[in-house]
């Protein structure tokens, strides 16, 4: 299923997915802490996700994340 995530909303899964913080996956995509924050809102809501753990499970379940 086509779920919809931007390039960005990905990478920030990834990073998440790897135990990264905020700051850390900000400091590998060049973007600030809010920013990832507000990526990290999004791709939330499109999985349906109330947390970080949840959302990296329900894109493991996608085939997001491998």
């Amino acid at each position: 299923a086509e779920i919809g995530l931007t390039e960005r909303e990905l990478q920030v899964l990834l990073g998440m997915a790897e135990g990264k913080s905020n700051a850390e996956i900000g400091r590998e995509l060049f973007v600030s802490e809010d920013t990832v924050k507000t990526h990290a809102r999004r791709l939330f809501r499109k999985l349906g996700a109330r947390d970080r753990a949840h959302a990296v499970a329900a894109g493991f379940r996608a085939g997001l994340v491998a």
